[in-house]
Formats: structure tokens, C-alpha cells, sequence
């Protein structure tokens, strides 16, 4: 059988037609299809897309890993090994702060934890050969690793998430932590009038009903210097509100060193003496009548007998509020600027129930007013206390009434250091200069304790050995403070400055006493954001001459001086990085200041270094630790894991950083590491 082939015909040419069809129509050649992608295209987008989803990939497993530590015995969490090691892949992003001066940031790739402490840093190749890498198959080598990390493969590796940083963990070197916890029921931080603060009022007494002439409302923060009329509130303010009227309402100025009172404040005080005591004053009216404002010693001579008991509870609940936010904000230790010897007895319980470093998990309480209630459920971990004894006569030696204690449960509370008070705050106008207020001829502010006893007062703490810290503002203040510590250091002048004598502020100085107080080896204990508040009055106050002491860190430092930053919380924000930023571009956190955009004084800025070790090393130093403040060998591991770096971070952006996880002895106490 012969197949019969069909022969098919040939396109006809370009631009000719083809035959016929059976239809009559004519042959037309298809549309020549679109150019198909060649195969290089398609693998260079294959390889465009695959990237894209890797680093998408790798932003969001940080959000979303399985793979996270957390708090320990949180509910979902997984604590940090016992041994392992914090590593950069993105260069030398752990800034382990060495505590010897001029230590720069010590930036390396890795550090090495054991338990509580560093026991090596280095870069990634050292921590891979030294330590090997579990998992990885690199057992490591016998120098410098404990056998038992060697036959357990290595040591677990915890990775910075593209970008993040750690430093050592924030100190705050002046703070108030349980006057924190109290005013957080009632913070009136930015009112801008005296109309404002008693709405804000109404709003807490629509929120908490049911208050009486026993039900006590007490806050803090308000600021006549921010307000419309800049003159000090009165007490018969509240009764223009019914819901306040016949209600005991005690409001603390920003600065703590004012206080506003209602009418029935004033009738449980009662009758006033018609000459105000050395250190206080009552705001009177024409008539001498009390206007309900009592500044400095007078808020402790009339206010505080008539105030309600403070419980343990109570304070416990502060406590737990302040350690709460701080840790939140990368604080792991705070230097409590006074306590009094029954608030000391409440820490000494705290610290010998072993409540200053266990894990709790507290619950929603209520409690008597005017401290109304404990926030919902929240897990923590204390935190280090460098506390200062605070007598309640200032004016007298208490020290031989209060015994002293060091590191006590693991270096959680230590009580070895002194709070006297000279001055008031320059806000107010208490602080004691040796001239008029600019603004206020006439008058010079005042010492809280007779000029003439402070000498004796500041050598008698000294000789029995204790730490002496003195609160001084004005420049008459720190004038007789440092000629009260010269008198007390002799011609020892080396073993002065071992006793490490600290003013608490150092804000206003003549220039002669400030080179002199370095000189010295005074330590400036300074909070940066005093500055940046202060910034829009101070100057109308002190004149162009005086302000040149004023606020003026760098000019320390220059002088030999040394420093620790801090925040007085709850007068200023406890958040560290606020401080920083003040430190660095002494301008406010909008960006503005009254000279612009370079800030206020810029001479005084300190570099970003110096005010990482402000934050760190130098409150270590100021408190006598010797295992804190840096993340080197022998050092505890008290870290924060920060989510961009602050050493390069563009100053707009600083203050948008955020606390990813705060570590306290090797364990996170708040947030989570996400690998």
C-alpha cells in the first residue's frame, strides 16, 4: 500500500496573498506573536524576586520567630541559656563601655556570658574558635571554654537582628523612685493653665467616684512658668469646680519643690506662724494671708504632718510601677536621691524577701487613696538600687541611726552615700545665688540650712565615713557646699577625691567654683534635660554673665571634672534616651532651642561617647561598682538590646529608638529577643 504524501504549501511572500479559500476568503498570515522572555530574564527576576522575599523574610522573622527569648517563666517565653554569646554579623555593634577613663565605647562583634557576667569579648571568628558554635559542628578549642561548653558542641550563638546594637545596660544617677509611683495616679507634666489642671481634676474625679473630705487627691507636674499668666496658682482655684470643692488636693510643682493645696489642706494645717523659719516660704496674699503655695522646707514643716500614713503596700505598688516603666526604657539601676530611715526599712524587707530580683507577676488592686490602684497584670524583674540616706531633720548628723549596708542581695541594694539639700530649684525661685535674680531685684533665693552649719554638718558625715551628696543649684549653694567639702578633705586631697563626693545638679556655678569643684575630683551628677527645660527662662533669671556656669558639662569635663547623667524622675521623663539626646544637641525634643537648630550653649554638648558613659561606666563609678556599668570581662551582664545604633543614628531620629529587651544579670527582665 503506497501512502500518498501531501506536499504543503509554501507562505507566499511578504506582501503577497495567498490562494483562495474553499470559502472565498483570502489567506492572511497570522500575527507574529509578542517576544517571549528569553530564559536569562526569567532567572535575573526569579533572583530579583527571591532576594526581595529574603530580606522581607529576614525583617519580619524578627517579628514573628518562634525562635525568641523572653522574660523568665513568662507564659510563651524562652529564657537565655546559661552560657552563651551575644554576637554582631553587621561589625562591631556591642558597646561594651570599659570603666577606665578615656575607655571610649569599646565597640566589639562579641561578648561571652556565664551566668551573670562576661567572661570574654572579642570578635565572631575568636567566640567561633574560642567557644565553637553549637550546632554548627565547631566543638571549639580547650583554651578559655569550660569543658562542659566544649562537649556540648559549643555555645549557643544569639544574633543582633539587622541593624539593632547593645549596650550596657542605663543608669540613672538621680532619681525618686517611689515619688514616681506615687504621682503616676495624677501627672500633670504639659498643663498649660491653671483652667487645664482643674480639668484634668474633674476627669479623675469622674473616673473615681465616690471621694469625700478623707479622700485624698494627690499629682505632680504642674508649671506656671509654661502658663498664660506666669504666677503661682492659689487655693481657692479648686473651688471654682464643685467636684472639687471640699476635696484635700495636694499638687506638687514639676520641680517638687513647690506645692499647691486646697482650702481644707489649709484648715487641717490650721494657724500659721507670721514669720517664715530659714529654708521655707508660705506664698502669701496682701493681707499675709496663705494663697495655698508652700515652697521648699515649708511644704515638710506644714504639709507632710497632715498628709495620710504611706503603707508598706502602698510604697510596694510604687515601687512596682517605677521598676515597671523604667526597665521598659533600658534603666537597670537607679541611684535614689533620698529616702527617708522608714522608706529604707521598706527596701531592706524588699531586698531580704528576695523581692529586688525575683520574677513577679502582679494583678490589678486596689488600695486607699490617694494611691488608687496597681496596673493590669505585668511581669518584671527589680533592678539595682544606689540609695541615699535622707534624715528627716536635714539640718542634723543622723548617720550613727541608720546602719550601712553593701550589695545587699547580690548587689540589688546598697546603702553607703548621704542626701543633704541646700537650696530649692530655679523654677520656683528658691534656688540661693550670691546675686539678685535678674528677673526679681531684690531677692536671692535661700539656703534650706543656715550658711554657717554647713561645714560642720558636711565634715561630720565625712569623718564617719559615708558618701556625701549634696543638692545644690544656685551659685551661693555649690559656693558653700565646696568650701563645706574642701574643709572636709584637708590636705588629702588624694584621699578626697577616693571618697568620691558628689553635687547633685552642680547647675549653677561661678567659673572659679566650677574648676575649682573638678579639681577637686567633685563628681557632677547632672541631668541633661534640666538644661533643655530650663533653657527658656534660665537666662532671664541669671543674666548673660552668670549663665555662663550654668548647665555647662562640657566646661566640667574640660576642667578634669568627672560626671554621671541622670533624669530626677519623676521631674523630668525617666526615659534615658531623653537624656541622651539633651546631652548631645542641647535642644528640645522637638528640635528647637533659643539659639536654634545647634542648640542651646553648644559649646557644652558632650560627644555621643560621653553620654553613652554618663549613662553607664560613670554612674558604675559615682555608686563604688566595680561589676557594673560596663559589659567587659568580670562584669555583670546588665544590657539593652536597642533597635538601631546611637552612636549613628541621626539625631532626628534618636529619640525614635526603641528598647527591644533590658537584661539584668545575664536574664531578660523586659521585652524579647527575637533570633
Amino acid at each position: 500500500m503506497s501512502a500518498v504524501r501531501q506536499r504543503k504549501a509554501a507562505a507566499p511572500p511578504p506582501g503577497c496573498d495567498g490562494p483562495a479559500s474553499a470559502s472565498g476568503s483570502r489567506y492572511q498570515r497570522a500575527a507574529r506573536p509578542p517576544a517571549r522572555p528569553t530564559r536569562s530574564v526569567h532567572i535575573a527576576l526569579s533572583l530579583v524576586i527571591l532576594a526581595c522575599m529574603i530580606v522581607y523574610g529576614q525583617r519580619q522573622s524578627f517579628l514573628k520567630s518562634k525562635n525568641s527569648y523572653t522574660v523568665d517563666n513568662l507564659k510563651g517565653g524562652k529564657p537565655l541559656p546559661e552560657w552563651y554569646a551575644v554576637c554582631s554579623k553587621d561589625g562591631k555593634k556591642v558597646y561594651t563601655v570599659p570603666a577606665d577613663v578615656g575607655g571610649g565605647s569599646g565597640a566589639v562583634e562579641c561578648v561571652v556570658v556565664g551566668g551573670k557576667e562576661v567572661v570574654d569579648t572579642g570578635s565572631l571568628a575568636h567566640v567561633r574558635r574560642v567557644w565553637g558554635e553549637k550546632g554548627k559542628g565547631n566543638v571549639g578549642a580547650v583554651e578559655g571554654s569550660p569543658d562542659h561548653i566544649r562537649k556540648a558542641g559549643g555555645i549557643t550563638i544569639v544574633y543582633l537582628p539587622p541593624g539593632h546594637t547593645v549596650t550596657p545596660g542605663f543608669t540613672d544617677s538621680h532619681t525618686h523612685p517611689l515619688e514616681y509611683g506615687y504621682t503616676r495616679q495624677l501627672p500633670l507634666v504639659g498643663t498649660k493653665s491653671v483652667a487645664e489642671v482643674i480639668s484634668v481634676l474633674e476627669d479623675y474625679v469622674k473616673a473615681h467616684p465616690g471621694g469625700g473630705p478623707d479622700d485624698w487627691i494627690t499629682g505632680m507636674g504642674w508649671d506656671e512658668t509654661k502658663w498664660p499668666v506666669k504666677e503661682f496658682p492659689t487655693a481657692a482655684d479648686f473651688d471654682t469646680s464643685p467636684l472639687l470643692r471640699g476635696r484635700p488636693i495636694v499638687l506638687y510643682r514639676v520641680d517638687v519643690h513647690a506645692a499647691w493645696v486646697s482650702p481644707i489642706v489649709l484648715a487641717k494645717i490650721g494657724k500659721l506662724p507670721d514669720k517664715d523659719e530659714e529654708g521655707g516660704k508660705v506664698v502669701r496674699d496682701e493681707n499675709g494671708e496663705a494663697t495655698g503655695v508652700f515652697i521648699d522646707n515649708a511644704m515638710r514643716w506644714h504639709i507632710n504632718p497632715v498628709l495620710p500614713e504611706v503603707t508598706d503596700e502602698i510604697r510596694e505598688m510604687a515601687l512596682n510601677i517605677m521598676t515597671r516603666d523604667a526597665l521598659a526604657l533600658g534603666l537597670t539601676g537607679v541611684h535614689d536621691a533620698g529616702q527617708n530611715p522608714k522608706d529604707l526599712d521598706f527596701f531592706k524587707k524588699m531586698a531580704n524577701h528576695g523581692k529586688l530580683s525575683a520574677l513577679a507577676v502582679t494583678a490589678e488592686k486596689v488600695l486607699p487613696p490617694p494611691y488608687r490602684h496597681l496596673p493590669p497584670d505585668h511581669a518584671y524583674t527589680q533592678m539595682r538600687f544606689y540609695t541615699m540616706l535622707m534624715c528627716v531633720d536635714r539640718a542634723t548628723f543622723c548617720g550613727d541611726t541608720v546602719e550601712r549596708v553593701t550589695g545587699l542581695q547580690d548587689g540589688r541594694f546598697t546603702l553607703q552615700s548621704v542626701k543633704l539639700v541646700s537650696d530649692g530649684a530655679l523654677g520656683s525661685s528658691g534656688a540661693a545665688l550670691l546675686e539678685d535674680y535678674s528677673d526679681q531685684p531684690g531677692w536671692k533665693g535661700f539656703l534650706l540650712t543656715e550658711e554657717e552649719k554647713w561645714a560642720p554638718l558636711i565634715k561630720k558625715y565625712y569623718d564617719d565615713g559615708w558618701q556625701v551628696n549634696v543638692h545644690c543649684i544656685g551659685d551661693r549653694a555649690n559656693h558653700v557646699v565646696l568650701d563645706g567639702f574642701e574643709a572636709a578633705i584637708g590636705k588629702d586631697k588624694a584621699a578626697g577625691r577616693e571618697r568620691r563626693l558628689r553635687i547633685e545638679h552642680a547647675q549653677i556655678l561661678t567659673l572659679p567654683d566650677l574648676k575649682r569643684a573638678a579639681e577637686m575630683g567633685i563628681i557632677g551628677s547632672y541631668q541633661p534635660t534640666h538644661a533643655t527645660s530650663d533653657m527658656w527662662y534660665a537666662e532671664d533669671r541669671l543674666g548673660p554673665e552668670r549663665i555662663k556656669g550654668a548647665y555647662a558639662w562640657r566646661s566640667y569635663i574640660n576642667n578634669g571634672g568627672r560626671i554621671a547623667l541622670g533624669s530626677d524622675f519623676p521631674v523630668e521623663s525617666p526615659h534615658p534616651l531623653k537624656g541622651f539626646y539633651a546631652a548631645v544637641t542641647r535642644r528640645a525634643e522637638d528640635g528647637t532651642s533659643p539659639h536654634g537648630k545647634n542648640g542651646w550653649y553648644p559649646e557644652e554638648k558632650l560627644s555621643r561617647v560621653e553620654a553613652l558613659r554618663g549613662f553607664t561606666a560613670d554612674p558604675a563609678y559615682a555608686a563604688f561598682s566595680n561589676n557594673t556599668g560596663s559589659l567587659t570581662r568580670g562584669m555583670r551582664f546588665d544590657a539593652v538590646l536597642w533597635d538601631d545604633d546611637l552612636m549613628t543614628v541621626d539625631e532626628d531620629e534618636m529619640l525614635q529608638t526603641k528598647v527591644m529587651a533590658t537584661i539584668v544579670d545575664g536574664r531578660i527582665a523586659y521585652g524579647e529577643w527575637k533570633v
